[in-house]
Parts: C-alpha cells; sequence; structure tokens
C-alpha cells in the first residue's frame, strides 16, 4: 500500500528507529512499510498516524486491494464469469 511515512518522518527530522521505538516495532518493519512490502496492521496504522499528528488517510494511500484484484482474475473476471 502506498504510503507518506517517509516524508512525514523526514520532515520530522526521525529516522526510522525512532520511530519504530514510537511505535514499538523495528527499524526494519518501519522501512518494510514505507518500501511498501508490508501493510501494517491497523492498530499500527493508527500508532504511525498518533506520532505524526494526522489521519491513517493522510499517511496511507488506499487504492482498490491487489488482493482483491487478484481473487477477481482467479474467478475469471470482476462478474465472476
Amino acid at each position: 500500500m502506498k504510503n507518506r511515512i517517509r516524508e512525514f518522518r523526514e520532515q520530522r527530522g526521525m529516522t526510522q528507529e525512532q520511530l519504530g521505538e514510537l511505535v514499538g516495532t523495528s527499524r526494519q518493519a518501519v522501512n518494510a512499510i514505507e518500501t511498501e512490502k508490508f501493510e501494517p496492521s491497523i492498530w499500527l496504522a493508527h500508532d504511525i498516524a498518533q506520532v505524526f499528528g494526522c489521519t491513517i488517510e493522510e499517511i496511507f494511500l488506499f487504492q482498490e486491494s491487489v488482493r482483491k484484484s487478484r481473487a477477481d482474475s482467479s474467478r475469471g473476471g470482476k462478474n465472476g464469469s
């Protein structure tokens, strides 16, 4: 999922490690979220938004789910045919 974590973090002069400490996760997890290799739980997304004083929607850019698209294609199309 696309996100603006790096942008918000760098605006505040914060490292991945510092953000990880504030939200109770590792630097590696923060990096994986920033680079779209991992999608955070709703709770972690909430905690990240709280650190930056904004909403989840301001940080995480929701688009049609890739998982849903994959499921649709495995059924032979969006209408299930």
